[in-house]
């Protein structure tokens, strides 16, 4: 039966997630000179030459061991995160508001621009951290900084918000609008305040109203100040990996009592199974909004959202079709973490199916360990 297959996939992740990844990402992915966390690791798990190291991927390295605590793992979570934190406060964090970008090889600060995608990710950061640590009340107050002046300066009067300095509008991108979804959803279920669900609401608003297009059932990438999808080809492109992502998210959003979008999560998730897969189960990088395969080649996280999306659709269905996706796309990932060293991955697919050999990249784990924690909490469920 499928659910006995989930349960049994559910358990080799949690075994490669706890007695590989984790360990290894902590004792070599973490430069305790520089006392931040390594970009990548070459694939024999020594630390690729030095590098600058981007705030977000400090960020998605403390919420990988922020969820990891909440998980279970029995390893130094807190060791990890508190030093994540560190990062996060000390450096990621500007005095006068807002994140910066980029961290020099050595730790210090590099880059002061503001980006939207970085500060999502901080926020996101900074409030699993303070999950992890009984709430910790001056983590929270670090994250209602951060999510105020985000609201106060960079409010867009069209909706949703300014992407800062790196990326500047136009084009507008839906993708840092969704992790500011998901950072205020994450802050909003550690803290149960009211405060934090209100705009994370006019986000999800923002997605019905304005982002997604009735006609095709997608998600456009690229839009106007107006948000509407950009005239050239631009516009008509689309990601299956945030369609199952936003799929995701909806339906989570839903869980935590905002408005039922079930129909548009569900419109996202059809249109990228049957556009954006290709028969061997990759998921492709980008196609057109018809439907149409732009980028065929596959990276690693668009596997592990369609996991989490399917997962969900199960869940809340039983539908066995999506048990099936799911499984697809647990063996899928499992074929991207078959490298030597244990623990690690690639994080490029080829259209013929062969890996590219390059350093394992950090930024990756924060998808992986949000696909898995959904498999073993799901097969869990349904045990």
């Amino acid at each position: 039966m499928v659910i006995d297959q989930l349960q049994h996939a559910a358990q080799s992740a949690r075994a490669w997630l706890f007695d590989h990844a984790l360990p290894i990402w902590w004792e070599r992915g973490y430069d305790r000179a520089a006392r931040c966390f390594h970009e990548r690791l070459e694939l024999d798990g020594g630390p690729t030459a030095p590098e600058p190291r981007r705030v977000r991927v400090q960020a998605r390295q403390t919420f990988v061991y922020a969820h990891a605590a909440r998980l279970g793992w029995s390893g130094p979570w807190r060791d990890a995160v508190e030093s994540g934190v560190e990062v996060l406060l000390t450096r990621a964090l500007r005095a006068d508001g807002g994140t910066r970008h980029l961290l020099a090889p050595d730790g210090a600060i590099l880059d002061d621009r503001r980006d939207l995608y970085d500060s999502a990710f901080v926020l996101l950061a900074l409030s699993e951290a303070a999950r992890a640590l009984n709430k910790d009340a001056d983590l929270i107050a670090a994250a209602d900084r951060l999510e105020g002046w985000i609201q106060w300066y960079w409010e867009h009067p069209e909706g949703g918000f300014e992407e800062g300095e790196v990326c500047p509008a136009p084009p507008r991108r839906q993708n840092p609008h969704m992790h500011l979804f998901e950072a205020l959803l994450s802050l909003h279920e550690t803290t149960g305040e009211a405060l934090h669900f209100e705009p994370a609401v006019l986000l999800g608003h923002l997605f019905r109203d304005r982002l997604f297009d009735q006609q095709h059932g997608a998600l456009p990438e690229y839009f106007d100040d107006a948000w509407r999808p950009l005239s050239d080809q631009l516009g008509r492109i689309v990601e299956p990996g945030h369609h199952f992502e936003w799929s995701w998210l909806l339906r989570r959003w839903r869980a935590l009592g905002g408005a039922d979008l079930t129909a548009e999560a569900e419109r996202l998730r059809a249109h990228a199974e049957a556009h954006g897969v290709d028969a061997s189960g990759a998921v492709y990088d980008q196609i057109l909004i018809d439907g149409r395969p732009l980028r065929k080649t596959s990276r690693l996280w668009p596997h592990t959202e369609r996991l989490k999306a399917n997962l969900v659709r199960f869940e809340a269905t039983g539908d066995g079709e999506a048990a099936r996706a799911a499984l697809q796309a647990y063996e899928m990932l499992r074929a991207f973490c078959d490298t030597s060293t244990q623990g690690l991955w690639y994080d490029l697919r080829t259209p013929e199916g062969e890996f590219v050999r390059e350093p394992a990249r950090a930024s990756s784990f924060y998808h992986v360990i949000l696909a898995l924690s959904e498999l073993i909490r799901v097969a869990g469920a349904r045990s």
